[in-house]
């Protein structure tokens, strides 16, 4: 396996700000909204990330 292929499975809490920002993007598209408990997931690690960079 290629190394510089990326984890199709990686874990929201070991995702950085861009990579929650990308995969939000991607299911905003393919589940047409924001009301999956998985980008709802997504937007609560992404606000820790923020919390955290700002204290």
């Amino acid at each position: 396996m290629s190394e510089e292929k990326e984890k199709k499975n990686k874990k929201i809490a070991k995702m950085t700000i861009a990579e929650i920002d990308a995969a939000i993007k991607k299911s905003q598209e393919a589940m047409n909204g924001s009301s999956s408990q998985y980008i709802r997931h997504l937007n609560e690690r992404k606000e820790e990330l923020l919390a955290q960079k700002k204290g």
